[in-house]
């Protein structure tokens, strides 16, 4: 795909590097014709073949990707973030590094703290545009997030130019015998309000582009498929 800021960087930088190409010429030759033609040929050289890069290194590794949301979405312990953070290092190694967007973490940064149906979309919705912005600057952005209601994760599509949505399907049963925060434990025993599984609702996706149980499903064959998935 056409990279219109990528080319104008590549304009903007080649412009005053032929700046201080032309004054090297100039001082060496004492002809400003001369140093002037050297300029201008060494810009429009480097403009194009700074822009080539990366096609040529991806034809030279066999890889490209393109800017994406790749949104999980599931119940708490289904196993989300930790597929996440395998996918991200599955990208790395290809020499593209994404942005994680976990649920958890973001609301420690932006402080919002409410768990009722409004509150939570408010943040899920927080957190889809946020995605949506990373998308549009040419990263690729991995969500982790429980995001229980299907309008809500239908609007952040919306915003997005390539959006897939993973459901991390594992059964409530298998994070409740995981429950690696003690959560589960507490909204059973009535001390969480509104939690998802329980006392709130979770609306599975319809369609989602892809599918994994973690229960029967290990965490890098997870990572593998969304990987696939994304760069099909």
């Amino acid at each position: 795909m056409f990279n219109k800021l990528k080319l104008f960087k590549a304009i903007a930088y080649r412009l005053y590097s032929s700046i201080i190409t032309f004054i090297i010429a100039y001082l060496l030759t004492k002809n400003l014709l001369a140093s002037i033609s050297i300029g201008v040929l060494d810009s429009l050289v480097k403009i194009f073949s700074y822009y080539a890069f990366d096609e040529i290194w991806a034809k030279l590794t066999g890889f490209k990707t393109k800017p994406s949301v790749i949104f999980l979405t599931g119940l708490s312990g289904s196993g989300k973030t930790t597929i996440a953070k395998a996918l991200v290092e599955k990208y790395k190694m290809k020499g593209v590094i994404p942005v994680l967007l976990d649920g958890d973490e973001i609301r420690k940064v932006i402080h919002q703290t409410g768990f009722d149906e409004e509150s939570r979309k408010k943040h899920n919705l927080n957190v889809g545009y946020m995605a949506s912005l990373l998308e549009s600057q040419g990263t690729v952005v991995i969500v982790s997030l429980i995001s229980p209601y299907i309008d809500i994760r239908n609007e952040i599509r919306s915003m997005c130019n390539k959006f897939i949505e993973v459901h991390v399907s594992t059964d409530i049963k298998v994070c409740i015998e995981r429950d690696p925060k003690g959560l589960y434990a507490k909204a059973i025993a009535g001390e969480i309000k509104d939690f998802t599984g329980i006392s709130a609702p979770y609306y599975a996706p319809e369609n989602p582009e892809v599918l994994l149980d973690t229960a029967i499903v290990s965490i890098e064959t997870c990572a593998d498929k969304i990987f696939k998935e994304a760069n099909k």
